[in-house]
């Protein structure tokens, strides 16, 4: 595996020809290796089979090509009914993505804290994503924007915007926003945002959701006593935390993780738009407002809009964790 830079030989003249550039870039992507997989500390995974990420080349000013194996089948990411890959894989192949350029060519050290503030991605070419007789080769033609002017050693501001192709057809974009701290900074964060008078949280929850066929399943119905009026349409859950999951909680975390809040809005999503075996997501946009505790319940909402998509909220003890507009196919 190699992870290089793409040397381009500039010409005298001003202006580059398009179809050069382009031709190289291809190259580029051509040339990435799908052999094994980067260092899981990379991306923060307890877990080599964890890793999606395989390769990744400099193609240009913050530009970068990243290659990823996303695999047939996987214990917490499994196809679509629809044939294609799971919606949630493309996501974690993001997160993962931005988390390793971080790291890897922004000089971002191992053990500072990545904060997601949004994420966002969009399938247009659902068929490239089907899923075949191998491990699908993605490339995600990676676009780094962070702050103007001297940065911060302690912080790392950037904003991810990602083109995602498989076999040469572009079949989805993304877009991930992060903030990056140190232990310090973070453990002050943390400490400030606490819920105090807790102790731990309640270990006799924990296991699958009651009556759930699916072990990935994460919301549960509102308990009678707590149910309320609601505007017509709208649904309400309460999330099912459990930190011995080994999927969504790939490792110890003092916070609700992130990817879990997406997955509970994937399937609020699903069952708000029709709940068929064929529903799939197509799109989803996030924003993460503050941490969600282990020791307190969260809630999430989802309401049907007027033009087909479904507005997605987590709350907990009156804080809003996050917010998101999903649409369904």
């Amino acid at each position: 595996m190699s992870i290089g830079v793409l040397q381009t030989a500039l010409p005298v003249e001003p202006l580059a020809p398009v179809e050069s550039l382009e031709s190289l870039i291809r190259e580029a992507k051509e040339g990435l290796s799908f052999d094994r997989t980067i260092s899981r500390r990379f991306v923060h995974r307890a877990s080599v089979t964890e890793v999606f990420l395989t390769d990744a080349v400099v193609a240009g000013s913050d530009r970068f090509l990243v290659g990823a194996q996303l695999p047939r089948n996987h214990a917490l990411y499994r196809p679509e009914e629809t044939g294609q890959a799971d919606f949630m894989l493309l996501v974690e192949t993001v997160r993962q993505a931005g988390i390793f350029l971080s790291h890897r060519y922004h000089d971002v050290p191992l053990g500072h804290h990545f904060i997601f503030k949004a994420l966002s991605l969009h399938i247009s070419d659902p068929a490239a994503l089907r899923v075949g007789c191998g491990p699908l080769a993605a490339v995600l033609d990676v676009k780094v924007v962070t702050p103007a002017g001297a940065r911060n050693p302690r912080r790392f501001d950037a904003r991810f915007d990602m083109v995602i192709e498989v076999g040469g057809r572009e079949c989805a974009r993304a877009s991930a926003g992060v903030v990056v701290i140190d232990g310090v900074r973070y453990g002050r964060l943390r400490q400030r945002g606490r819920i105090t008078g807790t102790t731990g949280p309640d270990t006799s929850a924990y296991g699958a959701p009651e009556g759930a066929a699916d072990d990935r399943a994460v919301l549960r119905p509102v308990p009678a006593e707590e149910a309320l009026t609601r505007p017509a349409g709208t649904r309400e859950w309460r999330l099912h935390v459990d930190p011995t999951h080994p999927g969504y909680f790939e490792h110890p975390s003092d916070h609700v993780p992130g990817m879990l809040l997406l997955e509970a809005f994937r399937q609020a999503a699903r069952q708000t738009a029709g709940d068929t075996a064929l529903t799939t997501l197509t799109s989803l946009n996030a924003d993460f407002a503050v941490f969600g505790e282990l020791v307190e319940a969260v809630a999430v909402e989802a309401a049907p809009t007027e033009d087909g998509r479904v507005r997605l909220t987590a709350t907990q003890g009156g804080r809003v964790l996050a917010t998101a507009v999903a649409r369904c196919a």
